[in-house]
């Protein structure tokens, strides 16, 4: 039986599924979607002790990393949908852009960024595995 080997389209994890384009957006998404909550609390953004805009999204791209398939694609999709809910229907987004501090409107912008390309490469990632069993 032979190995399975990377191509420049896909890459493999452990147990030999390879990762689409769109699943990698999907888990790059999540992180920067975690990394832009950590500037804007390093820029002074107001945010609760544990803020779940960060945690969420990294238990995410860990059961992402862990397991790829539909389910996971899915829950990473609504991760997306679900934070992205919430940056829409706070003032707080609102109040970051305009704030005039360079780095809180840097990461607010990731942030959006970040929660567009983690809904569409998300659905992509979904849809992709409709008919994947794994």
């Amino acid at each position: 039986m032979e190995t399975p080997t990377n191509t420049p389209e896909t890459t493999r994890n452990d147990n030999g599924t390879a990762r689409s384009p769109a699943v990698l957006a999907t888990l790059s998404a999540l992180l920067l979607l975690a990394a832009s909550i950590v500037g804007q609390i390093a820029a002074g953004a107001d945010y609760p002790t544990v803020p779940p805009g960060l945690v969420i999204p990294l238990v995410a791209a860990a059961l992402l990393v862990w397991r790829t398939n539909r389910a996971t694609t899915g829950l990473a999709l609504g991760v997306g949908l679900f934070i992205g809910t919430g940056a829409i229907l706070t003032p707080n987004t609102g109040d970051h852009l305009s704030s005039g501090d360079t780095a809180l409107i840097a990461s607010t912008a990731a942030e959006l960024v970040a929660l567009t390309t983690l809904v569409i490469a998300g659905a992509a990632a979904t849809l992709a595995r409709k008919g994947a069993r794994r």
